[in-house]
């Protein structure tokens, strides 16, 4: 019985992938449309930043509820880096999405979404950064660590999720380039904290990774980190530059 187990898990895990995807391509043609940020300057190709949103948190207007576009469109410009962000994998019905926390399924619709922008932006698929939010957090750290060559690392900030987490457990050599942001008010939800600092320690000392841990003091909001906007170009630029230094 021991030996059927892990088959079963892996059946039921696919199953659900597999429902997941399917479920995904049906969604409604009224879904919420994709945003882009790009570099006014250059021709490109340009660095990528995908922004994961957290549980049913999608915005079409962009990653940071409440600024000016112009000040996200500054960002791009700061980083030489186009950034967009797209609505979950799965439709909730409602006009919310969610993602199907199954690394396979996300990575695929993720690539999905990026090889249609790429009919239109000069996007460079090799150098791809994940930022995400809550469950966005969680998955872009997931799908990252699976997945370690097609993303040069991410940015999480208060991971959270439906399910487990699902990181790879295998250190293979592409981790050892992949650089991550693990950030949480410390006065979150005990939750969010925890499953940041389990992310912080298993990328670093199961993985090999390049990590930043920072728990902010005093903040108790479910939200972004409060040097967000300031921070954002330098953290997305630091992953970029460490991926362009030769290795030894």
């Amino acid at each position: 019985m021991h030996s059927v187990a892990p088959f079963l898990r892996y059946f039921l895990r696919t199953l659900v992938m597999l429902v997941c995807l399917t479920y995904a391509s049906a969604a409604p043609v009224d879904k919420p449309k994709a945003f882009l940020f790009k570099p006014t300057r250059g021709a490109g190709p340009f660095p990528v930043a995908v922004w994961l949103h957290g549980y049913r948190g999608y915005l079409p207007t962009g990653y940071f509820p409440g600024e000016a576009e112009a000040a996200m469109q500054k960002h791009a410009d700061e980083m030489g880096a186009v950034i967009v962000g797209f609505p979950g994998t799965i439709d909730l019905g409602d006009g919310t999405q969610r993602w199907t926390e199954e690394p396979a399924a996300d990575h695929a619709y993720i690539q999905g979404r990026l090889k249609q922008i790429e009919k239109t932006a000069n996007l460079d698929l090799k150098r791809v950064v994940l930022f995400g939010f809550s469950q966005g957090a969680m998955v872009a750290a997931d799908v990252a660590t699976v997945y370690p060559e097609s993303y040069l690392g991410a940015i999480l900030m208060s991971p959270g999720g439906v399910g487990d987490p699902k990181a790879s457990s295998t250190k293979g050599p592409q981790h050892r380039r992949q650089m991550y942001y693990c950030f949480c008010g410390a006065d979150e939800a005990e939750g969010n904290v925890q499953l940041t600092k389990w992310y912080a320690k298993h990328l670093t000392d199961v993985l090999g990774a390049k990590v930043t841990l920072k728990l902010y003091p005093g903040v108790a909001k479910h939200t972004r980190p409060p040097d967000f906007m300031q921070k954002f170009p330098e953290w997305i630029s630091a992953i970029l530059k460490a991926n362009d230094a030769p290795k030894p």
